[in-house]
């Protein structure tokens, strides 16, 4: 495994052209939202250009440095997949993806453990032989792994399912009424993702409370939150 961290990103980049016009404010202007330590992530200009961590492997780990560092994956051959990203201690964790041109991603992923060790499962794109990204943990030295893997990692559910932070989840169940609980203090957004994991529309969102809506159907669904989340089928 190759070793390595670095800081996030800025503004999110459309995946495949069509999460721009509609995936706005969740992760970078919320209105009335205070700046906090963490912001500064998402704040900074284009850091100066770093060497890879890693190149070419399914699998790398990090520290949770806060160097400036590119981490580089490389994508299976079977599409789509997800990257589960998982922590050895709670520690709040900004990802960032990077576009092409190696420019700062626009796609952030806030992913924290609720309390506990952080494990979550974030969409991959379809293009491209390697997918590069930056990571920011909160806690210093906090030791983290990102893995390639297919869509059986996904968790399933018909009637209820938590967590925390974003993360993907299958629903098994029909279209109809749900809730979404949320007890985080920044905004949550609910999508329904086609079944290449690209953004369709967003079904749910809001901030801390109870958000009833209708699930359009069976399939996969990501969260985008910073907090702990319940979701129901009624």
């Amino acid at each position: 495994m190759c070793r390595g961290a670095g800081r996030g990103l800025r503004r999110w980049w459309p995946w495949r052209g069509r999460a721009k016009a509609t995936n706005t404010g969740i992760e970078d202007a919320i209105p009335g939202h205070a700046p906090r330590a963490t912001d500064a992530v998402r704040l900074t200009k284009n850091p100066a250009p770093t060497a890879l961590a890693c190149a070419y492997q399914f699998q790398i780990s990090g520290d949770g440095s806060s160097a400036e560092q590119l981490h580089r994956l490389k994508m299976p051959s079977y599409r789509p997949a997800v990257l589960v990203f998982s922590t050895s201690a709670r520690t709040p964790v900004h990802l960032r993806f990077e576009n092409r041109r190696k420019e700062r991603s626009s796609r952030l992923y806030r992913l924290s453990g609720d309390g506990t060790p952080v494990v979550a499962r974030i969409p991959l794109p379809e293009g491209g032989k390697a997918i590069t990204f930056r990571v920011f943990t909160a806690k210093a030295h906090a030791a983290w792994t990102a893995t390639v893997a297919p869509l059986r990692e996904v968790p399933r559910f018909r009637e209820e399912i938590s967590g925390t932070g974003s993360d993907i989840v299958h629903f098994r169940g029909e279209p109809g009424p749900g809730v979404l609980h949320y007890a985080g203090q920044n905004a949550i957004q609910l999508e329904a993702l086609d079944n290449r994991l690209a953004y369709r529309v967003t079904v749910a969102e809001g901030r801390a409370g109870e958000h009833t809506f209708q699930w359009p159907g069976r399939g996969y669904y990501q969260v985008r939150s910073a907090g702990a989340w319940n979701l129901t089928a009624t």
